[in-house]
């Protein structure tokens, strides 16, 4: 499958393993004095090691690509004695209910399915993106 996927560039890393202290899955490794991308289906392609590199070696590119595989990853951490904590939980879908939200609060019932919006952690094939209208604009902006 196609997916968005780090990659490292070996002339740019220093190796500082911050990237590798970074990955909450494990996916990047330390081979010689250089970060190594271990296995396309431990990297979740959340990019938690990008903004961790301080020469910008690690960049995202859509390739053919192993899907993410948790129980993988999973297993992987414990045969390293490291502790999985799971995806980032921004980075999970959660849609609201029109029930749930009229048990939380009394009045009109609210046509908000999502909460909170964090437009940067939002899953793009999300299912409460599923034939919606969305407009995205900035609290300061007009539109009609």
């Amino acid at each position: 499958m196609i997916r968005k996927i780090i990659q490292i560039d070996q002339e740019k890393c220093n190796g500082c393993r911050a990237c590798v202290d970074a990955c909450h899955e494990g996916a990047i490794v330390m081979v010689g004095s250089k970060a190594q991308l271990m296995r396309d289906d431990y990297c979740d392609g959340l990019g938690d090691c990008l903004p961790n590199c301080p020469t910008g070696a690690i960049t995202f590119v859509e390739r053919e690509a192993a899907d993410y595989d948790e129980e993988a990853v999973k297993k992987n951490m414990a045969a390293q004695g490291r502790v999985y904590k799971g995806r980032c939980p921004g980075s999970e879908a959660h849609a609201v209910t029109p029930e749930a939200a009229k048990e939380s609060r009394q009045g009109d019932s609210s046509q908000l399915r999502q909460w909170p919006v964090q437009l940067k952690l939002v899953p793009p094939h999300a299912p409460y993106f599923n034939g919606a209208r969305l407009l995205i604009a900035a609290d300061c902006t007009a539109y009609a």
